[in-house]
């Protein structure tokens, strides 16, 4: 949680310090990102990304060089799974899972606009720490009995490209697939399977 708390004042203290900059070679751009969700659980007995969630938040860019830069998000993002009917799991449930999260990425740029300071296609990967806020499912389903179980904290990978429609927005696609699973079953619970969450990405994204 403390890293989310720097994470967030970084941020503030970069994009506030871009209007001082107009003199000089911008080392800072700020921006906001807005999307959703398309989650699965790895042994959860069901398939398919059919749990749709939010996400969105605010983006700091550090310029490292002409061609590449340095991101980091802060989200709140909705993650879980789902299955609609019993053909896509054993029982029909829904689970979320809020986080705020904290992708720290490296992106390199390509493609040049004509006649236009910028590129158009931005490739990223990295690694987000995330922080779990709350969990819910279904009333009546199995998975409540986890809550007191599911890991607070997760650290997934991600990698995924951005296109850029004119020198301020874009539209992202992005994987990402947690390291570790978020719930472990003990001798408790002899017959659960490990939980592991990935999911799908879709954002827009607006820099200043």
């Amino acid at each position: 949680m403390r890293f989310i708390v720097f994470c967030f004042f970084t941020m503030i203290f970069a994009t506030t310090t871009l209007s001082a900059q107009e003199a000089v070679e911008r080392r800072f751009k700020g921006g906001l990102v807005g999307g959703f969700n398309l989650s699965q659980i790895e042994g959860d007995d069901a398939a398919g990304y059919n749990k749709i969630g939010l996400q969105g938040g605010a983006r700091v860019a550090i310029i490292l060089k002409e061609k590449m830069d340095l991101g980091i998000e802060l989200l709140f993002s909705q993650r879980g799974s789902a299955a609609r009917n019993e053909n896509q799991g054993r029982f029909a449930f829904k689970l979320t899972l809020n986080y705020i999260e904290v992708p720290v990425l490296f992106n390199y740029m390509d493609w040049q606009a004509e006649d236009e300071d910028y590129y158009r296609l931005h490739f990223h990967a990295g690694f987000s720490y995330g922080r779990l806020i709350s969990f819910k499912t279904d009333e009546f389903s199995n998975l409540i009995i986890l809550e007191d179980f599911i890991r607070d904290n997760d650290v997934s990978w991600m990698a995924g490209a951005t296109y850029y429609i004119n020198k301020n927005l874009g539209v992202t696609a992005r994987y990402s697939r947690s390291l570790y699973p978020f719930f472990v079953p003990d001798e408790t619970s002899p017959n659960a399977k490990p939980l592991i969450g990935y999911q799908l990405t879709f954002q827009t994204v607006y820099m200043f």
